[in-house]
This record gives structure tokens, sequence and C-alpha cells, in this order.
């Protein structure tokens, strides 16, 4: 029982640990990748999004390997890495999957490999890998994101005990990553502030350990002031407080129970940061979606004694950014029917979903997405993305 009570206690700590680089990104590689990797038994680990580079608004996080292993690897060995190359034969980049390195390829097979050789043995500890993945490709809000740790042959094997551990522990990155994300502006640096909140275009609300919202940024407080599905009411018995509701009893209840569970951070319980909660709209057609997450202890927002304890992002997915698709022909030459590729690009996740909302084949959107593409000058989702959010009508 002794060893249960340490074992939770020591599993809580460092959930509470991971929810600080929502807030503050120098502590992933500071104290936070530390600490996991020693749960796991690790002495090396990287967390990066795989599929953007900190030029493309990508980040790498690294413990116990060096920067100019990175390097290397991103310059010459990036399509030569076995590992990745059996993980996306066998589609094992969705979120939330947990594999390690012999369960994908044989480890005599690694070792005789050119990105073995030339490559991973620079680092006596990278023989074996246990890899989570965070944020899969098919996520539409959040970066592509792995989290892999890695031992030498030299080390015992990774366990199921391992396994389970990086399992549990993958909600809460995720929550953690989900809000650093969420909170970048075009510049790439974090909003920190409650001014920089302000600037931000999706909804943000800051809510107080008992679960009262004790900020709004301008435009949560636009949607909330609409009263459309979602507004402020004052607190049954604090009435100087505001709470978020629902229209319905039913939407109401069920905001606060992810409230709740938000604010408890139970270790064992939390979902991940993709999985939302949708409130429908009472007026018109839509709805919001609402994503939570608690903050660290010591977040940047700071408060009254470190009064914010969690965020929830809203999302108004029947409002969206309107693009300008006047600009998109004048000043970027595009034709009336890739205006509106890709304008419906900004909002869908894929070709085929765009597609479908246009009521042609994907096959006829992706010739339209390269040529849109080359016409803007950007090469990566990230960049379009950005560069069509900067050209929205007012």
């Amino acid at each position: 029982m002794d060893m249960a009570v340490k074992e939770l206690a020591r599993f809580g700590q460092l959930v509470d640990l991971i929810y600080e680089g929502a807030t503050a990104p120098d502590r992933w590689t500071r104290d936070i990748l530390p600490s996991v990797a020693e749960y796991l038994g690790a002495p090396s680990c990287i967390m990066y999004s795989w599929l953007h580079t900190p030029q493309q608004g990508g980040y790498f996080f690294l413990h116990g390997i060096e920067q100019e292993l990175v390097d290397l690897y991103v310059q010459k060995y990036y399509d030569a890495d076995v590992w990745k190359i059996a993980m996306a034969a066998k589609n094992l980049y969705s979120t939330g999957v947990i594999v390690s390195g012999d369960d994908i390829v044989p480890r005599k097979q690694l070792l005789e490999s050119v990105f073995y050789k030339e490559c991973l043995s620079h680092n006596r500890n990278m023989v074996q890998l246990l890899t989570g993945i965070v944020f899969g490709s098919e996520s539409a809000t959040s970066l592509p994101t792995t989290c892999s740790f890695f031992r030498g042959s030299h080390h015992p094997d990774f366990t199921e005990m391992d396994r389970t551990r990086l399992r549990l522990l993958l909600p809460h990155l995720s929550r953690s990553l989900g809000v650093m994300q969420r909170l970048r502006s075009t510049e790439l640096t974090l909003a920190t502030s409650l001014a920089a909140l302000d600037r931000l275009p999706s909804g943000v609300l800051l809510l107080d350990r008992l679960g009262y919202v004790a900020f709004a940024n301008r435009a949560a407080s636009a949607m909330l002031e609409a009263g459309d599905g979602l507004y402020l009411r004052k607190a049954a018995h604090a009435a100087e407080h505001k709470e978020l509701a629902g229209h319905t009893l039913s939407t109401s209840l069920t905001i606060r129970t992810a409230i709740d569970a938000t604010l408890s951070v139970d270790p064992y319980a939390a979902q991940h940061f993709s999985k939302s909660i949708v409130i429908p709209r009472a007026a018109r057609p839509g709805s919001y979606a609402l994503q939570f997450s608690a903050l660290g202890s010591h977040n940047e927002f700071g408060g009254d004694g470190g009064a914010y304890a969690a965020i929830i992002f809203i999302a108004d997915g029947s409002d969206p950014a309107p693009i300008n698709t006047g600009a998109l022909r004048e000043s970027y030459g595009l034709t009336a029917m890739e205006a509106r590729v890709a304008a419906t690009l900004v909002e869908r996740a894929s070709a085929k979903d765009v597609a479908a909302a246009l009521g042609v084949s994907p096959n006829t959107v992706r010739t339209h997405i390269k040529s849109i593409y080359a016409k803007l000058g950007v090469d990566t989702r990230t960049r379009f993305v950005k560069l069509m959010l900067g050209i929205s009508k007012p």
C-alpha cells in the first residue's frame, strides 16, 4: 500500500509540473522533460512537432540529446529514419498511440541500418525507443507532436509498466501543449498577459480555483454578451462571482462537470486536450466548441495570489474568420474557385473535407491547393493559415 501511495503522489507531482509548461515553454527543457524521462527510466528524450520546424511554427524540446545530433538528423537522416518509415507504413501516427521501437523494427535491423550507424550511434543511449503520439497527423487544432524516450542497449527493455505510465501522461502532455500552442501569436511568441489574451482571435476564459470566471478576453466577452447558447450568470451561493452557463440545464451541467474535472486535475482521469465539448447555439444554427485545461500553480497570468487555476478556449463553429476572397483574387491572382477553396481550407482539416463542402472531387481540390500555395508563396499549411488569417475581413 505504501508503494501505491508513493506512486500516486509522485505521479500527481509530475502532472502538476507538466501544466507549468503551458505558459512557460522554457520549463519543458529545464525541468519538465527531465522529470518525465526520469519517471520513465529513460536517459534521453525528445518532444517535437515532427511535421513543422521551429521556423514553421513548430518546436523541439530535448533532454539528454545534443542539438548537433538533432541538426544532423534533420539535415541528412530524416528520410532514412527506419522507425519513422515503419510507423508511417503502419499508420501509427494517430493521437494516443504508444509504441516501442522493437514493436515496429527488429533491433537487429535497426543496428544494421545507415540511420543507426551514422546518426543514432553518436548517442549510446539511443537504441531502444518508447514513443507516444501527443497529437496525431489527423489533428485539426494542434500541431502533430510526438514524445519519444530512449534507452541504450545496456539498459533494461521498456516494460508494460513503462507503457502504462506514458499512456497516463499523454492526456496531461496534450492539455499543457495544447494550451501553449493556442496561446502562441502569429509572431510565435507566447501570450502570457491579459492584454495579450485580448489580441487572440479565439475566446479565452480564465477560471479561479472555485471554477468561477475571473477573466474573459474580448472575443469571449462578445460571445457571452450575445447570449446565444453561452452566457455568464451570478453564482448561486456567491453572487459576487460569475460562472459560465449554457442555454439549458443540461448544457450548464455539462459545462460544470467539465470545469470540475479540470480543476480536480485527477492524474488518472484527464481527457485529451483535443476532446472538446460542443454547446449548441440557442437562436441560430451552429455551436461552440470548448476546450479545457488546468494551469500550473505558477502560471504567467498573475492574478491575486496566483488566482487563475484553469483556462477555457471557446471556438465559434458557426462564425469562422471571414476571409477576404476579393483580396485573394486581386492581390494574389487566385481564380474565383481557388479563392473559394482557400477560404474553405482555413476551416477544414483536409482536401477531402474541402471537397465535401464544395461539392467537387478531392483530386480537384488538391490541384487547386497546389496552385494556391504557389501563388501565395507558402509551402506549409501553417504558413498558409497565418497568411489567410492576416487577410481576414475586419
